[in-house]
């Protein structure tokens, strides 16, 4: 109930927001799992709590999908942590196009096939790259799949960007997506620095575009919920999860910089990465200036999952 009268209060509230010389007007954390995708598989180890969890994140993800759609916006830039990764730089995609599949949990494609196809902004991607390394961030680079930059053959896309994009769906909004290191799998904690300079730049040169601009974060939290999952337990993942709560709810620096930081290596968060990136890109707005919400944060298996809404005050 709480979440169907956030989301209609948020629905007219939005028809009353004049976005003047708007630039990033929102940014918002989904979930890459496959049981937020599609709850209905979510069948192997699920109780009533789980599953009441798993439709909880699903329906936030719906709701935050819609909310995007009601910002309309003229470009939209995704952060993954599970797309084509050099080992070293964070890679910009170059191609025209890209599109790919994803499966949900327990039922696998084929048949639980959720295909997605995008336009990218190649040109936009190239434009923050150069920006990017002028301001002496070196490891930016870009990528292009098959193809010379800007061609026309299709990026390959996995869960990582199809079960966010599916949400969101974004039509023929133009997308840049940002890929995070491979080394970011086992070092995320000692990356902090760089991520908010990052986030910083990123911020700084999006806020000179003339576009209106949402930015997604594709993250899991930790995945060490349950001794029977694939990477074990650890009593350190409800900590790392409820700090990243407190972050969404505070904007809470101390919570995610170093209550979450301190065991993010332990709890084997996928996307960690993506929330400090952020956590610099709101600051250098001012953060001051943005209305947070956590719609859910749940672990309904071995890894949690969580949504949120980051969105502008501008007047």
């Amino acid at each position: 109930m709480a979440l169907i009268l956030y989301y209609m209060v948020l629905i007219l509230s939005l028809d009353l927001i004049c976005y003047t010389n708007a630039k990033v007007v929102g940014a918002f954390v989904l979930p890459h799992g496959g049981i937020a995708l599609d709850p209905n598989y979510f069948t192997n180890g699920s109780n009533a709590t789980t599953l009441q969890e798993a439709w909880e994140l699903h329906d936030a993800c719906v709701q935050v999908g819609e909310q995007i759609r009601q910002l309309s916006p003229e470009l939209i830039i995704l952060s993954t942590p599970h797309g084509i990764a050099d080992l070293n730089d964070f890679q910009f995609y170059l191609n025209s196009k890209a599109n790919g599949p994803a499966d949900t949990d327990n039922c696998e494609c084929p048949p639980c096939c959720y295909n997605i196809s995008v336009q990218l902004a190649p040109d936009t991607s190239l434009e923050l790259i150069k920006a990017l390394k002028s301001d002496g961030l070196i490891n930016v680079s870009g990528l292009a799949a098959h193809a010379p930059p800007l061609g026309g053959q299709s990026f390959p896309l996995a869960w990582g960007e199809v079960i966010p994009l599916h949400f969101v769906r974004p039509a023929s909004t133009p997308i840049v997506i940002l890929s995070q290191p491979s080394r970011r799998y086992y070092n995320s904690s000692v990356m902090i620095a760089e991520l908010l300079s990052l986030g910083e730049s990123l911020a700084q040169h999006l806020e000179q575009q003339t576009q209106k601009i949402v930015v997604v974060i594709s993250a899991d939290l930790a995945h060490k919920h349950l001794a029977s999952g694939p990477f074990g337990y650890s009593n350190q993942s409800d900590v790392f999860d409820t700090a990243c709560g407190d972050w969404v709810e505070k904007l809470s620096a101390t919570a995610l910089l170093q209550t979450a930081a301190a065991v993010v290596d332990e709890v084997y968060s996928c996307g960690y990465t993506g929330l400090v990136m952020l956590h610099g890109m709101l600051a250098h707005v001012g953060l001051s200036e943005w209305t947070t919400h956590l719609l859910a944060n749940h672990h309904p298996s071995y890894y949690g999952m969580m949504i949120a809404s980051f969105m502008r005050k501008l007047i």
